[in-house]
């Protein structure tokens, strides 16, 4: 749903801004988007005002906050079990989120919704986990989005700008532009092997949990978010709330591989831990009670990425 207020969108380049950006510029909303590099774009972008810079420059925060009512904040680094960000970037992360922060607060900014995510949960992920659920991270990476977050909150109560945590789970999906480093994420690692080698090799015990969400629906709700009349303020735990171990989402990747590719892939899983995985289930009900629908299309969502990934790597012969 288009809305009249202008939203700004960082890291508008980035796995879900690049998506969100499509998602608003296309359905009318008057966007922002922030890119920290030059590159090319689609046409539908023209519609968009897009600033290329970077926001560790205060003069450049200032510049694109000017008019904005709603910041969707998406310009950090999301996690990777292959490659951890160094704790210098970090640092560096949360230090400029923060001074957005308060200079949208400072300026005005009605809204102002921040992108974290469910490894702040770290040792808490287990069993039913949910907004108000200790958050005990247990990475560099989860400690920092923490900090971010109790901050942001923190402040929130003596600023009149509406505040929104919205604590992701793993997502997936097709980019807007080339993005080599999306290749390490779970589901794209698994539609490009399936691609490459006719075969998916599970780098990880298959029993662990994951709650997958595509991200056509975490645009779609984020868009929601951002339109409401009525404001959300706090931490909203935003997935699917349906957990699957890695054995059952590879399955559904090669199900629907030789639907969409007519590519048969086996599954290899030759890595156990000692001792079974803990489970979890993700429970997005203060999300849902708010009136915010939650989708679920990821079925679609495989079947686009498996076709991106051809694309990418090249047709093989079946």
């Amino acid at each position: 749903m288009p809305t009249s207020q202008r939203v700004l969108i960082t890291g508008a380049g980035g796995h879900v801004g690049g998506r969100l950006f499509a998602h608003l510029t296309t359905s009318g909303t008057r966007t922002r988007a922030l890119l920290r590099s030059q590159q090319s774009l689609p046409e539908w972008a023209s519609r968009a005002e897009v600033v290329f810079g970077d926001l560790d420059d205060a003069s450049m925060r200032h510049e694109i906050l000017r008019g904005v009512d709603t910041v969707v904040h998406l310009a950090t680094r999301g996690f990777s079990s292959v490659v951890a960000p160094a704790n210098q970037v970090l640092q560096a992360e949360e230090d400029i989120s923060l001074s957005l922060f308060d200079d949208a607060c400072s300026v005005g900014v009605s809204r102002f919704v921040y992108l974290s995510s469910i490894h702040v949960y770290g040792d808490s992920l287990v069993g039913q986990v949910d907004d108000s659920t200790v958050t005990r991270p247990n990475s560099d990476y989860g400690r920092s989005r923490q900090r971010i977050e109790e901050r942001m909150l923190h402040c929130s109560l003596a600023t009149p700008t509406q505040t929104v945590v919205v604590r992701l789970t793993n997502s997936f999906g097709v980019p807007i532009s080339r993005r080599p480093e999306t290749w390490n994420l779970l589901m794209h690692d698994l539609c490009r092997q399936v691609v490459s080698s006719k075969a998916m090799v599970l780098r990880s015990d298959p029993r662990i949990s994951r709650d997958s969400m595509a991200l056509c629906d975490v645009v779609e709700v984020l868009a929601t978010i951002v339109s409401r009349a009525q404001p959300l303020q706090g931490v909203y735990l935003l997935a699917t709330g349906e957990t699957m171990q890695l054995s059952h989402l590879a399955g559904l990747v090669q199900r629907h591989a030789e639907e969409v590719l007519g590519i048969s892939a086996s599954i290899e899983a030759p890595f156990r831990q000692a001792t079974v995985p803990p489970t979890f289930t993700l429970d997005t009900r203060r999300l849902r009670d708010a009136g915010v629908r939650i989708p679920n299309n990821r079925s679609q969502e495989i079947c686009d990425l498996l076709r991106y990934a051809q694309q990418e790597f090249g047709r093989i012969s079946v």
